[in-house]
């Protein structure tokens, strides 16, 4: 196949430059140099392949000779073809006259010398550097190896006359994987593919070893999922073509530095025992290129995806106490460097259970804040359910990771666990932790209300418990209607996340504050907090977190109150189709009414009351707050009013009435029915508590939906003061609702009277 990509920096190589194309075996140089000479029009390509026995330097000059002469510009009766002239008893000599018989040449020449590291005699490589550096402007020498040959490469670096393609130009990316794979006749999916890219890191050799693999298996998934560590053709190919050419001490230094990726040096030193670590890396990246090095100082290495792979899996085979010790050493000295993932992952396989567990202790809380779950739920799982069971602080941590990954039934199982062992005396950070848990377990299915526990008034003097402390306080206002109290401990809990990096529970806080918002009527200071934390989910790849959904449920109906369907029904689409909602989920429930009502107001009326009836028969009587219950239930209603459901609205309002007390949107349902059935004068007189605001309101745009139903009612009564009165009082309370939808829904004699007297409302 064509690499366009690596094809396009070979042709931008002005033809006096070197080229140097340097990579491990089996990165494809080879074949990237042949089509490139096949791809030359106005050039000639000289090619020699060079062994060891070019290291004699008649054999390798006269070689060089015998493909220069080849080439269909060189004159037949030229020097270059007559090879008893050309003697290197005296290099020197025999090489400035190739380079005048050269520079006679009509056209260009490349002068390709494949396997160049294969030269290491003396005498040649000064005669290969005398060519180099005297080369004729008609002759572009290109150099292909697997190291740097010693041929004065930062000089000709230096003067920009030096074109270089190395081991991570030549990997190939995912769309050529995808190209290769197609080729070879097969058809992966795309996990598949990007599967087979992980595992090989792109490389061309285990890419092709793996695609004629996949060619004869049945079992594409099994195959990939062994393919690094067991598969045999992979194995003979990393011995014979990348290990064996390697001193005995370079195998055991990479076997041993395995266990960690990536490896600082200094870590390296201690898997190893070698004080040497960092210059060994370094020269093992200089002569292989199957280390690299990473960071502003370069003292942090990564070995080849496949090659690491093999090396571990080969060291677990032959020495499994040598590999948990290994392990072992690496959790210590990432935890001695506060590194919390890596010292888990390490500890997690070590066979010391005392420091698993003294590890989780230590970094599960600033994992969990973080948002870095896998590593701990990795630990939990190895720690088992016997030992998280026996420690509260254990299972409690573990139920807020299950809670993360989306295991709500683990997560309450988790929760009952750690009631099952409280202490009779726990420490404020037990009951914190009990708190937070419980709060964000309260509503799923099965689970048990929390037992009282004591308030949390003195702060813990450690960052992860004090945010999580201040998150507690906060959702617990919340709960109790406090929304001043909840605004000053989410905010609190955002000034520690913000200096300490918990970028999980900072998101959690923005939704909170939304809600808070929210509930407050303050769209625009719900949209920006809802906002925020979308925007901290994407960048951190959390876009299927429940958090994230909760956000997007939000912005969902804001836009529908906005009356931006297209925007709401985008919204929520994109949120249902998380892989990770659970189907009880209170946030599918809001998301399904969000797009029901949204596809409703689009003009699809039928295909919209459908998705609503289906959201709330979904949810059923699972718990939740009365707001929501009336943001949901309203919607259903008003639908099936305009659509002459009178038995659909009827049930959408038997629902609202046996989940909440009395309150304004009830009044508004008996209102609406009433116009039809008793007659205007009954509705207004059932109306009137929601305009004189002696009634509760659990959603601030009913009073703008209940001032629009009185401007109908004086409309038709004909009295227009009245009527202009009510619409001016509708268009008051919606202006910082930012609420339009209702105006939409309105009768069409409220639009008229809105129409005619637009001007004259104010700004």
């Amino acid at each position: 196949m064509v690499r366009s990509a690596l094809r396009a920096v070979l042709d931008a190589a002005d033809p006096a430059d070197v080229v140097l194309v340097c990579a491990p075996a089996g990165y494809g140089k080879t074949l990237l140099l042949a089509d490139w000479a096949r791809s030359g029009e106005d050039v000639d390509t000289a090619w020699v392949s060079l062994d060891h026995d070019d290291n004699d330097p008649r054999r390798l000059w006269s070689a060089v000779v015998a493909a220069l002469s080849a080439c269909p510009s060189v004159p037949s009766e030229g020097l270059l073809h007559r090879p008893w002239h050309w003697r290197p008893d005296n290099q020197p000599e025999m090489l400035a006259e190739l380079v005048d018989d050269l520079q006679a040449l009509p056209r260009p020449v490349r002068l390709v010398l494949d396997d160049v590291h294969r030269i290491t005699d003396p005498e040649a490589l000064r005669g290969l550097g005398m060519l180099t550096r005297n080369r004729p402007p008609n002759l572009q020498p290109v150099l292909s190896g697997r190291v740097d040959p010693p041929l004065s490469l930062s000089r000709l670096r230096l003067m920009e006359e030096l074109r270089e393609i190395r081991t991570g130009d030549m990997l190939f990316t995912e769309g050529e994987t995808r190209e290769l794979i197609e080729r070879s006749g097969l058809d992966l999916s795309r996990a598949q593919l990007a599967v087979l890219h992980r595992e090989t890191g792109g490389w061309a050799a285990a890419l092709r070893l793996a695609a004629l693999g996949l060619a004869s298996t049945s079992d594409p998934d099994a195959f990939l999922a062994r393919f690094a560590d067991s598969d045999r053709s992979v194995q003979d190919y990393l011995a014979e073509e990348i290990l064996s050419g390697m001193p005995e001490d370079s195998r055991d230094f990479l076997r041993a530095i395995s266990v960690s990726d990536p490896v600082p040096f200094r870590l390296a030193a201690e898997l190893s025992g070698r004080q040497d670590a960092g210059t060994l890396l370094d020269a093992l990246e200089h002569r292989t290129s199957l280390v690299s090095s990473a960071g502003r100082v370069r003292d942090v290495y990564r070995v080849q995806q496949l090659l690491r792979t093999y090396q571990l899996a080969d060291l677990r085979r032959h020495a499994p106490l040598r590999t948990a010790e290994l392990h072992t050493v690496a959790a210590r000295w990432w935890a001695d460097h506060d590194h919390a993932a890596p010292a888990l992952h390490h500890a997690a396989l070590s066979s010391d259970r005392g420091l698993l567990g003294d590890t989780v202790h230590r970094f599960a809380l600033p994992l969990v804040l973080a948002g870095d779950h896998a590593p701990l739920r990795g630990a939990l799982a190895t720690v088992g359910p016997e030992a998280t069971a026996a420690d509260p602080w254990l299972a409690l941590v573990s139920a807020l990771a299950h809670l993360e990954a989306g295991d709500t039934q683990a997560a309450c199982d988790d929760v009952r666990r750690a009631r099952g062992s409280w202490p009779s005396r726990p420490g404020t950070a037990l009951v914190v932790l009990r708190t937070v848990a419980e709060q964000l377990c309260a509503g799923i299915p099965g689970m048990e209300p929390p037992a009282p526990l004591a308030e949390i008034e003195d702060l813990p003097d450690d960052p992860p418990l004090e945010a999580l402390a201040h998150l507690a306080r906060g959702t617990a206002a919340l709960g109790d209607g406090d929304m001043a109290g909840a605004c000053d401990e989410l905010e609190a809990a955002l000034v520690l996340c913000r200096r300490h990096g918990f970028a999980y529970l900072d998101m959690q806080c923005r939704v909170l504050l939304g809600c808070v918002a929210a509930t407050a009527g303050d769209v625009p200071s719900m949209e920006a907090a809802t906002g925020e934390a979308i925007a901290t989910a994407d960048r951190h790849g959390w876009p299927d977190s429940t958090w994230s959904l909760a956000a997007r449920s939000m912005l969902a109906h804001a836009a529908l109150q906005r009356a931006d369907f297209q925007r709401a029904a985008d919204i929520a689409a994109e949120g249902l189709r998380s892989v990770h909602l659970p189907s009880y989920s209170l946030w599918r429930y809001m998301l399904r009414v969000a797009h029901g009502a949204a596809v409703f107001d689009s003009g699809e009326r039928a295909a919209g009351m459908g998705e609503l009836q289906t959201a709330r028969l979904m949810f059923g009587d699972e718990p939740t707050s009365p707001e929501l219950c009336a943001g949901a239930a309203m919607l259903e209603f008003r639908a099936a009013l305009l659509l002459g459901h009178s038995a659909a609205a009827g049930t959408a309002y038997g629902w609202l009435a046996d989940r909440t007390a009395a309150n304004a949107e009830l009044l508004l349902m008996r209102a609406l029915t009433a116009t039809s059935v008793s007659g205007p004068e009954t509705a207004r007189a059932t109306i009137r508590p929601v305009l004189n605001g002696s009634v509760p309101v659990l959603l601030p745009q009913t009073v703008v939906e209940a001032w629009l139903f009185e401007c109908s009612l004086a409309i038709t009564a004909g009295e227009r003061p009245a009527a202009r009165q009510a619409l001016q009082n509708a268009l008051e309370v919606a202006e910082p609702l930012d609420s339009l939808r209702p105006f939409t829904q309105a009768t069409a004699r409220v639009r008229e009277l809105l129409a005619r007297q637009h001007g004259s409302f104010g700004p």
